[in-house]
């Protein structure tokens, strides 16, 4: 390996070489050390890939040593000739060896296309599926759902591809599965039709089973039949993936806010809300493939109670209730422990006109905040209208209930 320091020897050559003591000798040598450290990273990149060229080719160590002589020859030139030189030096000990150190640096640029195994007219063949830049994006798969996904459950579909030379005449670039350019020319080219249930089923299908060639006279029919065949396609609704994690579990929290969901004509988010239960979308996704989560989906409310907390706030605030800002302040409420389901359904009937327009005027942003603020001054009247009223009867009332209208009341009666 002695040899392909050459391309880094011949400038440190220069470098050491006899240096005068005037002025203008020592400038020119400052000028040609910068010059010489630029040319060196140039002339290294030359040497690596000859010395991979050498252990490919096993180089004996006589043809080194000899090229080492010719490398030490080009010192007295000036940097770019060295730099020049030191290319040449490392590409004739290549060609010494019958190796081309250009195909070498060539070589390295190219990449191997992906490919996949699809039957096509009865036949195996290994293709290379291609993509224009157009096409549909592989979906993110953060928490790896593909890879616990039961194959044997998934429903045939069918593949679609037409040739390259269209697009290809039509100076349009394809990429393979991993995003690489695919050379005009490449065999075995097969360019996709992406509808929505084969663009990721490419992802974890090993074999292309059910294949169909479709030919086209132009891109634009190319195009217009994927967007007429996706024009209707899609994937479940939040709503419709906790019905069908209901039915592929069996779990009866999914199978109650599915059907809030459903009745109410609201989405699950809030129907959820409503019913205090939180649900990660990951682990529906999950429960649809029939996959129980370690912890089990628990409601924090009856369906009784949140009908009930749905009528009230629907008949104060309209439309509104099947927003999440009233539920999330109301929410958020009862969640502390300091008033309960029956002081909230009071608190909401009393609900002003004017309290109820300073909630609609305020920003999404704000909303929540209004309606919490609203809710609270209510809910502490009717904390102290009870306490009062228990209070005036308090002859009749004993130790023990006494003492639990002052936990009640945040120790205000007296």
């Amino acid at each position: 390996m002695c040899f392909f320091a050459c391309c880094s020897l011949s400038f440190s050559i220069i470098l050491h070489s006899e240096i005068r003591n005037s002025p203008d000798d020592n400038l020119k040598y400052k000028n040609m050390k910068k010059e010489n450290e630029n040319a060196t990273v140039v002339a290294n990149e030359y040497a690596n890939v000859a010395v991979e060229a050498a252990s490919i080719n096993n180089f004996k160590s006589d043809i080194m040593e000899e090229k080492k002589v010719i490398a030490t020859e080009v010192a007295p030139m000036n940097v770019a000739d060295a730099t020049v030189e030191s290319f040449n030096v490392a590409e004739d000990a290549a060609s010494t060896n019958n190796f081309n150190f250009t195909d070498m640096v060539e070589k390295e640029e190219k990449i191997t296309l992906t490919t996949k195994i699809a039957i096509i007219n009865g036949e195996e063949k290994s293709i290379i599926v291609a993509h224009t830049e157009y096409g549909m994006e592989k979906p993110k798969d953060s928490k790896n759902l593909m890879g616990i996904i039961d194959r044997s459950k998934l429903l045939p579909c069918t593949y679609c591809f037409t040739s390259p030379e269209l697009f290809w005449d039509a100076n349009m670039r394809l990429k393979d599965e991993e995003g690489n350019v695919i050379e005009e020319g490449t065999s075995n080219v097969y360019v996709f039709c992406p509808t929505g249930d084969t663009y990721w089923r490419l992802s974890i299908d090993e074999k292309l089973e059910r294949v169909e060639m479709r030919n086209y006279e132009s891109v634009e029919e190319y195009a217009q039949s994927i967007g007429t065949t996706n024009l209707y396609s899609r994937g479940l609704t939040n709503t419709e993936k906790v019905g069908i994690a209901a039915l592929a579990t069996g779990d009866e929290a999914c199978k109650v806010v599915f059907m809030f969901a459903k009745k109410h004509e609201m989405n699950i988010t809030n129907a959820k809300l409503y019913l205090d239960c939180t649900m990660k979308p990951t682990t529906i996704m999950e429960m649809t493939m029939g996959t129980m989560p370690e912890k089990t989906l628990t409601l924090g409310r009856t369906m009784k109670e949140a009908e009930k907390l749905l009528e009230e706030t629907t008949k104060k605030l309209a439309k509104n209730a099947e927003k999440r800002y009233a539920i999330r302040a109301i929410n958020q409420l009862l969640r502390n422990g300091e008033y309960s389901m029956k002081q909230m359904l009071k608190a909401i009937k009393r609900v002003s006109d004017s309290d109820k327009l300073k909630f609609e005027t305020a920003t999404s942003e704000g909303k929540e905040s209004e309606m919490t603020h609203i809710l609270t001054k209510i809910l502490e009247k009717i904390k102290q209208d009870e306490v009062k009223k228990l209070e005036e009867q308090k002859g009749c009332v004993t130790r023990e209930q006494l003492a639990r209208i002052r936990d009640i009341s945040g120790g205000n009666a007296v």
